[in-house]
């Protein structure tokens, strides 16, 4: 316990005895891990976005044309449900087709109130292989039925080359930013040890051990490492509330946008866990370099 209570109190006395550096220190952390957090934002919605979207655009759409009966319709439905190539087939009625439409405005209009509802009747088709859409799609507009197909594999597909790319270069900003955030905090600590050298050679003289004067360092890496990345949550969380409360007002854009609390939970556990990792990282890496105990 005297161990203990001694390393904090050298951190603390170390932090504020450095403090030009300790903050210089801590807005660095803070800028890299806001750009850091900027870019998880981007990438994590992005992956949000093509994911629900390939939810809701796998299928394919067929609109009949509004003349065709009831009789025709459960015709034209077993014909579906017999086709090998399709594993899912769902009824969409024009009221419903209305009604989600309604949702997707966002705000209640009375705009077709007085007008016959203009949607047709529809089934979602979902293909048992996405490489044979295009042949399904192609079959099915031969059918006299058939008013228009909705077909969105090829948006789909670009959707998800763009995520992937976007999914790269985001792990090389990553890498970049954790080397810099290393950096940072490496020369931190070699400043506080060449500030400190005659203090830490009377140590060694008298007998401490290279883990009782290395500690103290290492816990100023972590402290500062943590402070920085505290300060970046709360930033990054601020704004991202700012904009998830524009754009949840929306029922279209709600749905493929990551939600407030599962961000704010994600960004503080993986804000304060990379800052303390960063710092104690850069204290053992500058430890090694510049401490020869």
């Amino acid at each position: 316990m005297i161990k203990i209570g001694f390393y904090i109190n050298e951190t603390f006395k170390s932090v504020f005895r450095n403090r030009n550096t300790s903050i210089a220190t801590i807005i660095s952390m803070t800028l890299t891990l806001l750009i850091l957090g900027i870019t998880l934002l981007i990438i994590l919605n992005l992956d949000k976005f093509v994911l629900t979207a390939k939810n809701e655009f796998s299928g394919i759409q067929i609109f009949l044309k509004n003349e065709v009966d009831k009789n025709q319709m459960d015709s034209f439905e077993n014909k579906l449900r017999e086709n090998q190539q399709l594993r899912d087939v769902v009824f969409v009625s024009k009221e419903e087709t209305m009604e989600s439409f309604k949702n997707n405005i966002g705000y209640e209009t009375d705009i077709f109130s007085d007008l016959e509802n203009p949607c047709e009747n529809s089934f979602i088709a979902y293909p048992t292989d996405a490489k044979n859409s295009a042949l399904i799609v192609e079959d099915l507009k031969k059918d006299s039925k058939v008013s228009s197909i909705s077909f969105y594999q090829d948006t789909i597909e670009q959707l998800v080359k763009i995520s992937n790319i976007a999914g790269i270069i985001s792990i090389a900003v990553i890498v970049v930013l954790f080397i810099l955030s290393l950096l940072i905090i490496e020369n931190m600590i070699k400043i506080t040890i060449f500030s400190r050298m005659r203090e830490i050679n009377i140590m060694k003289v008298i007998g401490a051990t290279n883990w009782f004067i290395r500690w103290p360092f290492v816990l100023e890496g972590a402290l500062l490492g943590f402070i920085g990345s505290f300060i970046a949550f709360l930033i990054t969380d601020f704004a991202y509330s700012k904009v998830y409360s524009m754009l949840s007002g929306t029922v279209f854009f709600s749905k493929y946008i990551v939600d407030k609390a599962t961000m704010s939970s994600l960004l503080l556990s993986l804000f304060v866990l990379t800052g303390i990792g960063i710092g104690i990282l850069g204290s053992v890496s500058s430890l090694r370099k510049y401490l020869k105990v």
